[in-house]
């Protein structure tokens, strides 16, 4: 009996491509260039699973003629590239990878926060530039203990960015579309948004990207900062309206922003955000490490394999069809 087919449209790792074909029949596109999507289209006529990639647009159009089809999955947390209610209506369910990488963003996105606000990266460039023996640094950073961290979108991976602040000597607040009733479990305090804005030392941005939060930091929300705030992105890059961004570094509004990610994204080396002076791009690189990077793709061949042999995903986004068993 021939096994079943699995369409892989890009490079991923290895390991767990050798676990996956284990099970299953791999046809992989290999090229260092994007797969083209009427070839993708063509493969999955024959395809029986998809691992997807975050630069591939999964939706009605992309599976409409793959009638086998069984199930999707992602090495990543994020789906925005995903219409999942697509997905739904054919019922096939869709895995993604929450949880595994929750400690390693957080760990990421607080050494941002800490690296920002004791401006790292210049003071070891002011010594590379060899300006050490001449004189000593005037690039002042600032104290965490006693400032206030204000999070938006507090899930999994904002409760263990508290937990570090917390360590920190920091006053942790927080915004949702709901308040936790578990809030005092985490020691936060729930703030309104304009309210969070206002009295937060540092912004951190960990919310998803969604219709409503498209843009949600534009030049009103930069305005109601502080003008000595720093800004923190690990969320989405579309969250934010760079061009906003660029102004109100400029003018003043805020004093400093880190970003894991940015849009656009890769973000090109002449762009007017790095040429403020007052910002640390590191390049999408909250779950980058080996461990985390290997525990997700291994998710990801456990959620095909499942589905393929139609059991329940470990991690289903559209629980409504994960199968029952």
């Amino acid at each position: 009996m021939s096994k079943p087919v699995v369409v892989v449209p890009g490079l991923v790792r290895k390991d767990a491509l050798v676990y996956l074909g284990e099970h299953v029949t791999i046809k992989q596109w290999t090229e260092k260039t994007p797969m083209p999507r009427e070839t993708l289209k063509e493969w999955l006529k024959e395809a029986d699973a998809l691992w997807s990639i975050n630069t591939v647009k999964v939706d009605a159009d992309l599976i409409a003629d793959a009638p086998n089809l069984k199930v999707i999955a992602q090495a990543s947390v994020g789906y925005d590239n995903v219409t999942v209610d697509d997905l739904t209506a054919r019922q096939i369910p869709y895995g993604n990878t929450p949880d595994v990488l929750t400690e390693s963003v957080a760990e990421l996105a607080f050494t941002l926060v800490a690296a920002a606000s004791r401006r790292i990266v210049e003071n070891a460039d002011f010594v590379k530039s060899g300006m050490w023996a001449q004189r000593p640094s005037n690039i002042k950073g600032k104290d965490l203990s006693r400032s206030t961290l204000g999070i938006i979108g507090l899930g999994a991976i904002g409760i263990s960015i508290s937990r570090r602040a917390r360590a920190f000597g920091m006053t942790v607040i927080y915004n949702n579309r709901h308040k936790r009733a578990d809030e005092h479990l985490y020691m936060v305090e729930y703030r309104d948004r304009d309210a969070l804005l206002a009295e937060s030392d540092v912004v951190f941005v960990m919310a998803p990207l969604t219709e409503e939060t498209y843009h949600m930091f534009d030049k009103e929300a930069f305005k109601k900062m502080k003008n000595d705030a720093l800004f923190v992105n690990v969320g989405r890059g579309k969250i934010v309206d760079t061009d906003a961004l660029v102004w109100a570094l400029n003018e003043g509004e805020i004093d400093y922003a880190a970003l894991d990610v940015t849009d656009p994204e890769p973000l090109p080396a002449d762009h007017p955000l790095l040429q403020t002076g007052k910002v640390l791009v590191v390049p999408h690189i909250g779950s980058f490490t080996d461990r985390t990077r290997r525990d997700m793709a291994m998710l990801t061949a456990d959620n095909i394999i499942l589905g393929l042999q139609g059991k329940p995903l470990k991690t289903c986004v559209n629980q409504e069809v994960n199968y029952k068993g």
